[in-house]
């Protein structure tokens, strides 16, 4: 088995086109000033914020696209308060909002987006492990 090659976030963010990149910087940047003890990774073509070192304690991603938008995720935005109303998404969970430029990604609604996300991430984190596993149990009883 071949382990994964680890990208550093600046690395792969060099590769990114100059205004996607500089979308994608701001993003950061505001992530990492509302999440200041996220784990930082790519992961499937973003970066993903997490609670820990796993993927799958994912909170938050930014993924750019190849139209020349931005998307910043929210992996629990279906019950986040949306005021300003920026969220997209009719999942049962998954919310995104797309970035087309600097200006846009210094939008304080989307910062009011990050900090109530991230504040309650561990419990989020942790309700859904206990609901996997309990859906484990029940598929294995089937």
């Amino acid at each position: 088995m071949t382990t994964p090659t680890i990208v550093s976030v600046e690395k792969w963010l060099a590769d990114l086109p100059l205004d996607v990149q500089a979308i994608t910087e701001a993003l950061c940047s505001m992530a990492r000033k509302n999440m200041p003890d996220a784990h930082e990774f790519i992961y499937h073509d973003a970066i993903g914020y997490s609670t820990s070192a796993s993927p799958a304690d994912r909170i938050c991603y930014i993924a750019p696209q190849k139209m020349g938008y931005v998307n910043f995720g929210f992996f629990f935005g279906a019950g986040l308060p949306d005021p300003t109303q920026l969220l997209i998404g009719e999942g049962k969970r998954l919310r995104h909002v797309k970035v087309r430029s600097v200006e846009e990604a210094r939008n304080p609604a989307l910062e009011e987006l990050i900090a109530p996300t991230w504040k309650e991430a561990p419990e989020l984190i942790a309700d859904l492990h206990a609901e996997r596993k309990i859906d484990g149990i029940q598929k294995k009883a089937q």
